[in-house]
């Protein structure tokens, strides 16, 4: 059975980086009938954060990327001991300072890697190493080969950054006795000027991209396409999809660009597509409840096709919730009689909808010689405070009669 796995350290951050790697392990076991295996790396207590497993799983879980076995290496010191020390006995390693050391035999390592091909690191770049450091922890190297081995990994899915640790991991194995698995290594995330995708240039937390409402499936989508492609170039697609046309062979050894304007456009896409009363619930949970859900509810179609992202509804929709500030600077000539001209005319009106909104107040601005365009807008800056905003005509059905004509006369 394919078993595949994802190693996160727990510093304190759900990386994006390993939701990337994650996305590749999770379609590969499902694609064949596998497991995900997710297994903290905490032995470097130095790195480790409080409530940093925790930061993890909710990051993976909030993408719908879910585990079938969990595991601490921390909880597995006396297996890594215990191999150690075997290894000891056998002569296959050595003490030195306090800590034991494996002993490389003198050749070159090479295997397949079913993203790059045949790699191969000659016999004098690998050398002897620490396998259990003189504090009584593993090294890096040798507890993923233990782990691995015992958790009858099959294949190792992860980032090229770890193509450099492959030989000295084989020769773990090897010493072992272990079956070696297979290795696939996919390129790292890439900013726009091709350097590693860090915090110093873009933002890799998962939290932050929750908390600046970037839809999970559109994140997972984005995700999908960095480093493979959709075999009939589709852009816009679900996990199902994903998992369904998922193949190796299709990951791209290039390192693929993290382009934020892309995702919000995918995001923006995803947003455009939801349904109307499960958009207005998405944006509830988002601003936990602090908008009214009837009003939310009115106005979550109307700022469907203007937002990327759900933290954009709250500065477009804001003048649904309170009388906004009117910056007088944006209005253009003549408001003040195109506003009054609208009181006039908008006091009279006994069908309050959008429909016959619009031919009352075209038929206004035609009556008068107003160009329709400018009377609009001064209306709009009037009534929102702001001059791109939802439709117009259904915002003010939305806000009432006696709520729109109060604005007008504010100003005036």
């Amino acid at each position: 059975m394919v078993r595949v796995r994802i190693a996160p350290s727990p510093t304190g951050m759900a990386h994006v980086g390993t939701a990337y790697v994650s996305l590749f392990n999770l379609a590969f076991a499902r694609k064949n009938g596998g497991k995900f295996i997710l297994r903290i790396e905490d032995t470097d207590k130095k790195r480790e954060v409080e409530g940093g497993i925790d930061v993890i799983k909710e990051g993976l879980s909030w993408l719908g990327l879910t585990w079938d076995e969990f595991y601490r290496q921390s909880e597995r010191l006396s297996i890594y001991k215990e191999y150690a020390e075997k290894l000891l006995k056998e002569g296959k390693a050595y003490e030195e300072d306090g800590g034991i050391i494996l002993k490389v035999e003198k050749e070159d390592v090479s295997w397949k890697d079913l993203v790059r091909g045949e790699i191969t690191f000659p016999a004098d770049e690998v050398s002897d190493f620490a396998i259990i450091k003189k504090d009584g922890f593993p090294t890096y190297n040798f507890a993923v080969v233990v782990d691995d081995w015992q958790m009858k990994v099959t294949h190792v899915i992860r980032a090229e950054d770890h193509i450099s640790n492959t030989p000295r991991q084989i020769a773990a194995y090897k010493a072992l006795g272990a079956n070696i698995p297979e290795f696939a290594h996919v390129p790292l995330l890439r900013n726009k000027d091709k350097s590693k995708i860090s915090k110093r240039k873009n933002p890799v937390a998962l939290s932050w991209y929750k908390e600046e409402g970037y839809l999970p499936e559109a994140l997972v989508n984005f995700l999908c396409l960095l480093g493979w492609s959709h075999p009939e170039e589709k852009e816009v697609f679900d996990m199902d999809e994903f998992v369904k046309n998922f193949d190796l062979e299709r990951v791209r050894k290039a390192g693929p660009v993290f382009d934020m304007d892309k995702l919000d456009w995918m995001n923006g896409e995803y947003i455009k597509s939801m349904d109307d009363k499960k958009l207005a619930d998405t944006l509830a949970a988002f601003y936990k409840e602090r908008y009214e859900k009837d009003l939310l509810t009115k106005t979550a179609p109307l700022v469907k096709e203007r937002i990327r992202k759900l933290s954009e509804y709250e500065s477009l929709a804001s003048f649904y919730y309170e009388q906004p500030k009117i910056d007088k600077e944006l209005f253009g000539k003549d408001y003040k009689d195109h506003l009054e001209s609208a009181v006039e005319v908008l006091e009279s009106v006994g069908k309050w909808e959008a429909n016959n909104l619009g031919e009352v107040l075209v038929g206004v601005a035609d009556k008068k010689g107003f160009h329709r365009g400018d009377f609009f807008m001064n209306l709009r800056v009037a009534v929102t405070g702001k001059k791109v905003t939802p439709p117009f005509n259904e915002s003010v059905e939305i806000l009432g009669k006696e709520e729109t004509i109060k604005r007008l006369k504010t100003v005036l």
